[in-house]
C-alpha cells in the first residue's frame, strides 16, 4: 500500500511538473525549453528538446551556492556542452548568457524546487525573466 501511494506522489509530482512547464512554453513563445529539479535534486520532467541529465550534477551545486548568504558564484555554467557566463547571481534567480548568441539560461529557485529554462537567442533574458519567476511560484 505505501509503495502504491509513494508512486501515485511520484507521478502527481511529474504530471505537475509537465503542466506547469507546458503552460511556461504555451505563455511565452520566446522559452524554448523548460526543465524542474525537485528540492531534492531530482530532475522531475523536462523537454524533450532539452536534456539536462548530465549536467544536473553542476546546476544543483549552483542552485545551492545561490541560496548560501555568502554562495559563490561559479562564473559560467555548461548545459549540453553549451557554455554561459552568468550576468546576475541571486537567491531569486541565476540569469546567464550564452556570449556566442546561442541563448540564455534562467534559473528560478523556489521553496519546492527549481525551473530552468532555455531562452531564445534573439530576445533579451530580462524579457521573460516576471513570467519565469511567477510560474516558479507554482511549484
Amino acid at each position: 500500500m505505501l509503495d502504491l501511494l509513494f508512486n501515485f506522489v511520484h507521478i502527481n509530482k511529474y504530471m505537475n511538473a509537465e503542466k506547469i512547464v507546458f503552460d511556461l512554453l504555451d505563455s511565452e513563445p520566446s522559452i524554448f525549453g523548460g526543465a524542474i529539479i525537485d528540492s531534492s535534486g531530482k530532475l522531475l520532467f523536462q523537454t524533450e528538446n532539452w536534456d539536462l541529465s548530465q549536467d544536473l550534477d553542476q546546476l544543483k551545486s549552483v542552485i545551492a551556492e545561490s541560496q548560501k548568504p555568502d554562495g559563490k558564484n561559479s562564473g559560467s555554467i555548461s548545459i549540453m556542452k553549451l557554455t554561459y557566463m552568468v550576468i546576475e547571481f541571486i537567491p531569486e534567480r541565476i540569469i546567464a548568457t550564452n556570449v556566442m548568441k546561442k541563448g540564455h539560461i534562467i534559473i528560478a529557485p523556489s521553496k519546492n524546487g527549481t525551473l530552468v529554462t532555455f531562452i531564445d537567442p534573439n530576445k533579451g533574458p530580462r524579457d521573460v525573466l516576471f513570467v519565469i519567476q511567477n510560474f516558479a511560484r507554482k511549484l
